[in-house]
């Protein structure tokens, strides 16, 4: 009888063994469901960002394609400058029609300062 007691007292000590690495098991459980959670949550705030840096790197592009298009209208202005110039100096000494009366419209326009402003709050935001 006395095998049988200590045999019941082993599976008592035993069963509450295995009862106590469960509920540690559970509470580790709730520990890593938690981490779970706010890594999710951080890959989200992370998409996020990424989207609006995409959106940032689009704008930059934009404004970088129009500065050069303004640097090229702008040198054309320079050239014809330059060209009305030399014509000038040559009328003083040929009494020769200057030909920059006979230059075209531009028909190109120049990004506006309300586009520019624009962009400027997006990628702001």
């Amino acid at each position: 009888m006395h095998t049988q007691q200590h045999a019941l007292q082993q599976i008592n000590e035993c069963r509450q063994t295995v009862q106590q690495l469960i509920q540690q098991t559970e509470q580790g459980s709730q520990l890593y469901k938690q981490m779970l959670q706010q890594e999710q949550q951080n890959v989200q705030m992370l998409q996020q960002l990424l989207q609006r840096e995409q959106q940032a790197v689009q704008v930059i592009q934009q404004s970088l394609q129009g500065h050069n298009k303004a640097i090229q209208q702008c040198q054309h202005v320079l050239n014809t400058c330059n060209q009305m110039q030399q014509e000038i100096s040559q009328v003083g000494s040929y009494n020769v029609e200057p030909s920059y009366q006979r230059v075209p419209n531009q028909q190109q326009q120049l990004p506006s300062y309300q586009s520019f402003q624009q962009n400027r709050q997006f990628i702001q935001q």
